[in-house]
């Protein structure tokens, strides 16, 4: 009854690394492309989560990509 148990942790713990390993790292900002000329002035009106919705969208960037690169041109 042990063994099974035991065996079965082993298989959990060995899909958790597997998954873990497999996560989408997030890009550095400077490896995405210059924000658009809709991003800049998205951002200058106060839209942020619009100009975020835009630089994923042109970019192909994640959320948290997005999210730092504009808050990275912002600053």
């Amino acid at each position: 009854m042990w063994q099974t148990t035991f065996f079965a942790s082993v298989a959990t713990l060995c899909v958790l690394a597997a998954v873990h390993a497999m996560r989408r790292k997030p890009r550095d900002v400077s490896a995405l492309p210059a924000l658009s000329d809709e991003g800049k002035a998205l951002l200058r009106s106060g839209r942020k989560i619009a100009a975020i919705r835009a630089c994923r969208r042109q970019c192909g960037a994640s959320l948290l990509e997005a999210n730092r690169a504009i808050a990275r041109h912002a600053a």
